[in-house]
């Protein structure tokens, strides 16, 4: 089925003509509003990236703390083990 130019043409204004009836907004004012959403919604997203920065940063200072822990205990007596430790342990081990 062959479309004719005229028809086409009359089709796309009654679109258009009908989009502009039925459009609730105008397209400046649809502009605006999606604009403040989206620069709304990257604010929300620059605080959540920010909190979660802060946490990263809180969480880091804990590790170090626990390293330095861990340090100082594998540097005590405890924590070393003798060769007869080690032997005796070894049947218990699963192997493969």
């Amino acid at each position: 089925m062959r479309v004719s130019w005229p028809v086409a043409i009359c089709a796309f204004a009654a679109g258009v003509v009908t989009g502009l009836l039925l459009a609730p907004k105008a397209g400046r004012e649809t502009r605006r509003e999606l604009a403040s959403k989206a620069r709304a919604r990257f604010h929300e997203l620059e605080e959540q990236l920010h909190s979660v920065e802060s946490h990263l940063r809180r969480l880091e200072q804990q590790l170090e703390v626990l390293g330095e822990r861990f340090r100082k205990a594998a540097a005590s007596e405890a924590w070393k083990l003798e060769n007869k430790d080690i032997a005796r342990e070894l049947p218990r081990m699963p192997h493969g």
